[in-house]
């Protein structure tokens, strides 16, 4: 299965304080709302493969895993 989602990452380096979402349009509304559309990155579209959702779950709580991923 693919996983494809939107990610604005936080320019200074703190990877779980980046924004997430399904859409685009969505990714920057939620930039916008935060109020501080300077601290971040404009979205990108990332997408990754998995078998299932332990296969999912795996690459998810990896050490190299989590908001980033993909």
């Amino acid at each position: 299965m693919k996983f494809t989602y939107w990610i604005a990452e936080n320019l200074n380096n703190r990877k779980t304080e980046a924004i997430i979402a399904r859409t685009k349009h969505e990714c920057e509304q939620k930039v916008i709302a935060f109020g501080s559309p300077e601290q971040y990155g404009q979205p990108v579209k990332k997408s990754f493969l998995y078998t299932d959702v332990f296969d999912l779950f795996e690459m998810a709580t990896a050490d190299d895993g989590g908001r980033g991923m993909g």
